[in-house]
C-alpha cells in the first residue's frame, strides 16, 4: 500500500465547510476582554450576532461581565468537544474553533446537552470571577457554614459565588426564551424545553459544589483550619451532563401549553411519570450526523480521524458510517533525550516520530 507522507498535524485539516446561523453563544465566545472597559462603544452588544433584545440590554448594563460570559461559553464548548470526542456528533464544530453550528434549531437531545453545558459554563465562570474580585457587582460567597464541616474548622474563606453566578446566568441566558410570545404554542414548547435544560445545567453545577478546606500554620502545622465553598470543575459537570444526555427524556407540549413526558411503551413499569429538575429533555429525533447538512448544522464525519479496529464510537466502522477510510503517515517532531545542564536549563533534542493515521472518506 502506498502512503502519503506529510506533517499531518500542521498541514492537514478536515474539509472546511461553513455552517451558518451560529447561536448567540458562538458570538459571545469570541468576545475580547476589551469589552470590559467602559469606553467600549455602546453599539457593540447590539451588533453581536444572535443576541436577543433583552440579552443586548443586559450586555450593555453589565459590560464587565461579558468577558466572563465569553470565557464561560468557550469553556462549555471545549467541554462539549471533550465529552463527545470521537463520536459522530462532536458538537457540530471544528475542534478549537469556539463555534457551534445551528444544532440549536432543532429540539434534539444534542441541543438539550448544549443548552445545559453552556448555562453551567456561564454560571461557573461568573461565580469564579466574583471570588477573584474581577466583577464590580459581586464578591466572595456569603453562604452559611454547612453542617458537614467540622466545628473546629473556621468558615470564612473566600468561596466561589455560585448564587450570583446562578442568578446572572438565568437572567442573561433565559431572557431570550421569555421574550417568545406564549400564545405561539409551537415556539413556546421549544422555549420551555430550552429553559428546562438551562436550569438543569445550573442546578447540577450548584448541587456539585463542595466545601474546600485548608490548613494554615508553620512547617505544616495545622494551627488554623479555614473552609470555603468551591464549585466543581467543568470536567465533573461535563461527565454528569453526558450521563444525563444518554438518559434524556422525550417530552411534548400539551393542550395547556406545558411540557409533559411522552408515553414510552418499551420502558414498561420502569417508565418515568415525571422528570427530575436535573434531567435533560428533548422533543425531536436527532439528524443524521454521518453526512454534511448545512441546514441541520451537521458537518458529517468525512475527514475525521478514526481508530482502526476499535469497536466503540471512535472506531472507523462506526465513525466513517460504512464509507471506509484512507490511511496516511503522520510525521511529528517531538522533544526527546532531554538533559539538565548546570546551571540551570534543560536541553532537548528534536526527534521525528512516524505513525499511521486513519481518516474517514
Amino acid at each position: 500500500m502506498n502512503f502519503l507522507v506529510f506533517i499531518l498535524v500542521v498541514f492537514w485539516a478536515p474539509p472546511i465547510r461553513s455552517v451558518l446561523d451560529a447561536a448567540w453563544w458562538s458570538s459571545v465566545a469570541q468576545l475580547s476582554t476589551s469589552l470590559a472597559g467602559h469606553s467600549a462603544p455602546r453599539p457593540v452588544c447590539k451588533q453581536l450576532q444572535g443576541l436577543s433584545p433583552g440579552q443586548a440590554q443586559v450586555c450593555e448594563l453589565f459590560k464587565d461581565h461579558m468577558p466572563a460570559v465569553s470565557a464561560g461559553a468557550h469553556n462549555a464548548i471545549q467541554e462539549c468537544q471533550k465529552q463527545f470526542n470521537g463520536h459522530r456528533w462532536n458538537c457540530s464544530t471544528h475542534y478549537g474553533s469556539g463555534h457551534l453550528g445551528p444544532i440549536h434549531k432543532f429540539a434534539t437531545r444534542e441541543a438539550a446537552f448544549t443548552y445545559a453545558i453552556l448555562s453551567a459554563g456561564v454560571t461557573h465562570e461568573i461565580g469564579r470571577r466574583c471570588k477573584q474580585g474581577q466583577l464590580t457587582s459581586c464578591g466572595c460567597s456569603d453562604e452559611q457554614k454547612p453542617k458537614n464541616v467540622k466545628s473546629d474548622f473556621s468558615w470564612g474563606g473566600c468561596g466561589d459565588n455560585v448564587e450570583y453566578g446562578y442568578k446572572f446566568s438565568r437572567d442573561f441566558i433565559d431572557i431570550r426564551e421569555k421574550e417568545h410570545d406564549p400564545k405561539r404554542n409551537s415556539g413556546n414548547g421549544r422555549s420551555l424545553m430550552n429553559r428546562r435544560n438551562n436550569e438543569a445545567g445550573r442546578k447540577i453545577l450548584k448541587r456539585q459544589r463542595r466545601p474546600k478546606c485548608k490548613c494554615h500554620g508553620v512547617s505544616g502545622a495545622c494551627n488554623m483550619k479555614t473552609c470555603w465553598m468551591q464549585l466543581p470543575s467543568m470536567d465533573e459537570v461535563g461527565k454528569i451532563l453526558r450521563n444525563k444526555y444518554e438518559k434524556a427524556i422525550r417530552v411534548q407540549i400539551n393542550d395547556r401549553g406545558n411540557l409533559q413526558l411522552m408515553m414510552d411503551e418499551t420502558a414498561g413499569k420502569e417508565r418515568k411519570t415525571r422528570a427530575l429538575p436535573t434531567d435533560l429533555v428533548f422533543m425531536d429525533d436527532s439528524p443524521d450526523y454521518c453526512r454534511y447538512d448545512r441546514s441541520a448544522g451537521t458537518l458529517g464525519t468525512e475527514g475525521r480521524i478514526c481508530q482502526r479496529g476499535a469497536s466503540g464510537a471512535a472506531g472507523c466502522d462506526s465513525l466513517c458510517c460504512g464509507r471506509g477510510y484512507n490511511t496516511y503517515t503522520q510525521e511529528v517532531q517531538q522533544k526527546c533525550n532531554c538533559k539538565f545542564e548546570w546551571c540551570c536549563k534543560v536541553v532537548c533534542e528534536m526527534c521525528k516520530n512516524v505513525t499511521q493515521v486513519d481518516i474517514c472518506k
